[in-house]
């Protein structure tokens, strides 16, 4: 889901979910890997310099190899469930997109301000489907992991990179596909991930003791003295789900019904946070309270009534509109105060001596170099007019402000449903940088139960498609020979190197958008179809 600092969130205000798992005694009946994390650790943790096999093969042991260690590790006696990401839907080709070009970069500056000239020892960019990296990788979990009595399970499930659909996406269908199989049932799912945690809390209705699992990350030492580093911990999803819905509901006890949908009231509202498919609103920014405000926006319009924002199957609008216009109408003030905040962070003088403390400076550029927000700047009056000119480099007028409001309705269904049920439409993406301000939203927002995105049966796009899609120019070279030669003599100004970044409102550079040549879909694939 990629809401930033959302982990920390979890850890800072609910210490009591995380466990050691060495100290729980919970016997495992299922283990659902997310494995794509898994390869980039392999990557990372490996010294290229003294590997006496090839770069593919080196990782590709050390993959399995991990992925064997947690099943003995955490002996599970029913299901294991191996996932890998497979082609993802359109809404996230730009946030891959984004993120390859940005890492790039991230790269170039490392290795300037280190002073490092040692060419990249593997190149990551190949951990996308339809490589030969992937399909390699592919081949041997096949070969590894086919053995149901060596691990003592009843069923061993793959889903590889060439299965369509993001790694824990293919899990939860898989749980809401087969319900016998996880109800009254212990479930451990490898991942500490905002994604993987709203899907969990999701699915308790189906899979009523989920627990997640990773080794610390090592962000964690920052977040909470009180955790080891060096430990393995789980998060107590159902623990959770009740903590959340006795605060949403002002500490009062929930029949089973409606602590069902609170969950899904809770969801709903991270949303508005923003994640892999949708901006967040500056207004309400998950690193300056932007959960509480949700919380108390939701409180104070919804909690204490028997009404909810999402009844299970359809989000309930007119509902909806009585949050939106809570935020709208403290819009202003919260982006002033956010404008104070980021103010004072700007007067930090941070120390630039080392090589190390230098790269920190560069990663908090978007608190240094604020043109754009001070531009626009909310103490001035026409600031939303600013708003839309720098941020979408338009300006703005009632037709512009309908169409980008009505796509982020779209996108707030959409991932609603993506979350919940499935991917309604693997075609459809929010197209806009930033969201719509809240103060125009409301005016969009239907009184009455309205669909905004229709079920259609799945039609990803082809793993070379995504592949074209996503790659920055220097990786292309991972395509087949022929598509990569007639991709750079007919499109290469679909392939930008000099990119411009924008980190309005963002705390750090990874943060940061990137202004790309746009690709239509349709007309690449057109292209892929006819030049493979």
């Amino acid at each position: 889901m990629g809401i930033p600092s959302y982990f920390s969130y979890i850890v800072k205000n609910h210490t009591k979910l995380i466990k050691k798992l060495r100290d729980n005694k919970v016997i495992v009946n299922n283990l659902y890997l997310d494995c794509n994390s898994i390869i980039y650790d392999a990557v990372h943790n490996l010294d290229f310099s003294n590997i006496v096999e090839s770069d593919i093969d080196t990782i590709i042991r050390s993959v399995c190899n991990k992925i064997d260690e947690y099943i003995l590790n955490l002996k599970p006696d029913n299901n294991i469930f191996i996932a890998f990401d497979g082609v993802a839907p359109v809404a996230k080709l730009d946030q891959q997109r984004s993120r390859r070009y940005k890492s790039l970069y991230q790269n170039k500056i490392s290795k300037s301000i280190f002073k490092d000239t040692k060419p990249d020892p593997w190149n990551t960019t190949a951990i996308t489907p339809g490589t030969i990296f992937m399909n390699k990788l592919n081949d041997k979990i096949r070969c590894v992991f086919n053995n149901t009595s060596k691990y003592n399970v009843q069923n061993i499930i793959l889903s590889l990179s060439d299965k369509y659909g993001e790694g824990e996406h293919k899990i939860f269908e898989f749980i809401r596909k087969f319900p016998e199989q996880h109800k009254s049932k212990n479930t451990i799912i490898y991942g500490l991930d905002a994604d993987l945690i709203m899907l969990s809390i999701n699915h308790l209705p189906i899979s009523n003791n989920i627990y997640l699992f990773r080794e610390t990350p090592h962000f964690i030492k920052s977040i909470s003295s009180e955790l080891d580093p060096n430990e393995s911990y789980i998060i107590d999803i159902p623990e959770l789900a009740k903590l959340i819905t006795l605060d949403m509901n002002n500490g009062e006890e929930l029949n089973t019904k409606q602590q069902k949908n609170r969950i899904y009231d809770y969801i709903l509202l991270c949303f508005f946070l923003g994640n892999d498919f949708m901006p967040h609103f500056p207004s309400v920014n998950i690193r300056t309270g932007g959960i509480d405000k949700m919380l108390n926006a939701y409180k104070a319009t919804i909690g204490g009534t028997n009404e909810n924002l999402y009844d299970g199957k359809q989000i309930i609008w007119k509902n909806i509109r009585k949050l939106v216009q809570f935020l709208a109408n403290m819009e202003e003030e919260n982006m002033k105060l956010e404008a104070k905040l980021r103010d004072r962070r700007e007067k930090n003088i941070l120390p630039d001596e080392t090589p190390e403390e230098k790269y920190n400076k560069f990663d908090l550029i978007p608190i240094y170099e604020r043109k754009i927000e001070k531009y626009i700047n909310p103490y001035k009056d026409g600031w939303k007019n600013r708003y839309y000119k720098q941020l979408f480099n338009i300006e703005i007028d009632e037709v512009r402000k309908k169409q980008i409001c009505l796509n982020y309705l779209e996108g707030i269904e959409w991932t609603m449903k993506y979350y919940t049920v499935g991917c309604p439409d693997w075609r459809w993406s929010y197209s806009y940088m930033y969201p719509p301000l809240l103060s125009d939203l409301i005016h969009y927002i239907p009184y009455f139960n309205t669909e905004f995105i229709s079920n259609n049966p799945p039609n990803p796009v082809s793993e070379l498609v995504q592949l074209c899609y996503v790659l920055p120019k220097q990786s292309l070279t991972l395509l087949p020979s022929k598509l990569y030669n007639n991709l750079i003599r007919h499109h290469s100004d679909w392939y930008s190197t000099d990119c411009e970044f924008i980190w309005a409102y963002c705390r750090y550079f990874w943060e940061s958008h990137v202004v790309l040549p746009n690709i239509e879909i349709n007309e690449l694939e057109y292209f892929v179809n006819n030049n493979k």
